[in-house]
């Protein structure tokens, strides 16, 4: 809610009195009135900035994931379990199931 004339007059007027009788606390009180850092992040100029400085960020991490990629296969040497006698147990039972289907067919 902003101010009327009056007021904004009389809170004038009650700055320039403490001025006069304090100046250390006058100072010490003027510093609220100095821009913060995170001002300088709402304007346009860095709003600008932080987007590149996010970009860039980004583009450092996916770069160095891509780099990293080939060395994952180097790290993940482990040893496939011996299948063979379970592949090959299958395909011979199938051979002995057509083979006793044949018999008793022609039988």
């Amino acid at each position: 809610m902003a101010l009327s004339m009056d007021e904004q007059r009389m809170l004038a007027e009650i700055e320039r009195r403490l001025a006069a009788q304090d100046p250390g606390l006058a100072t010490r009180m003027s510093s609220f009135r100095r821009p913060r850092p995170t001002v300088g992040l709402r304007t346009t100029r860095g709003k600008i900035l932080g987007s590149i400085c996010t970009i860039v960020l980004l583009a450092v991490i996916g770069i160095t994931v891509y780099a990293m990629t080939p060395f994952r296969a180097y790290g993940q040497k482990t040893k496939l379990p011996a299948t063979t006698s379970s592949v090959s147990a299958p395909s011979s039972a199938a051979t002995v199931h057509k083979s006793s289907t044949s018999s008793h067919a022609a039988g």
